[in-house]
């Protein structure tokens, strides 16, 4: 039995399993590998879904690429735009056209799957000073899915991994943190967050930290 729209869009607002939210590493900030949104909208439509490239526009001599793609479930269908940059000299490296494309067309198809609010409720925790940090939005936070994963979840204890200040046992997430310091050695500069140098803390993106201290007050 084919599913319905409505349990489709469902399916696809659904939270994704821990973890699946990842960080830049030129700028740390969070997001959603495309391969996962593709495999959630293949899962949830049971194949029965179509992406259509509505327009793309190749400036090379503004060096940009624009797109509009359009996904379709059944009937129905989200538009979705994209932008990209086309990096270096085109003429003399054409295949970074190919690489501004496939950018460009990415974005497109994430945009549309956004207005479906796909991924929100995993990346709600990380956004609380931008979109998420809204009342109307408290939601996604405050009532999570009982099946489901998500972001906020209770540090985790591991070994072998000590303050070098205080020798305290780090937790999972005071670990992950010090990995999203640009440049830091963490088997050498080994930190609690206590002791987290402010001059490094202040290289982590501002809403991973919020959302660590969300988790850390859970305990």
């Amino acid at each position: 039995m084919e599913r319905d729209y409505k349990d489709i869009v469902a399916e696809l607002k659904r939270a994704f399993p821990k973890d699946t939210v990842k960080f830049r590493s030129d700028n740390h900030r969070p997001y959603i590998p495309n391969q996962v949104y593709t495999d959630r909208v293949e899962s949830a439509t049971e194949s029965r879904w179509n992406l259509e490239i509505k327009e793309l526009e190749i400036n090379v001599p503004h060096r940009y690429v624009k797109s509009i793609v359009q996904v379709q479930i059944d009937v129905h269908f989200r538009d979705g735009y994209g932008f990209a940059v086309i990096p270096g000299d085109p003429s003399k490296e054409p295949s970074n056209i190919n690489t501004a494309v496939d950018k460009a067309v990415n974005e497109a198809f994430l945009t549309a799957l956004d207005s479906y609010q796909m991924g929100w409720r995993d990346l709600a925790p990380y956004k609380m000073k931008d979109w998420a940090g809204n009342p109307a939005l408290k939601h996604l936070l405050d009532h999570p899915e009982p099946d489901s994963q998500t972001a906020v979840v209770q540090s985790r204890a591991i070994v072998d991994r000590h303050c070098l200040v205080c020798s305290k046992v780090l937790t999972g997430d005071e670990w992950d943190l010090l990995g999203q310091v640009p440049n830091l050695n963490r088997d050498k500069m080994t930190y609690c967050f206590d002791h987290l140098p402010n001059h490094l803390k202040r290289k982590i993106d501002k809403d991973n930290i919020h959302q660590f201290e969300i988790r850390t007050q859970l305990d």
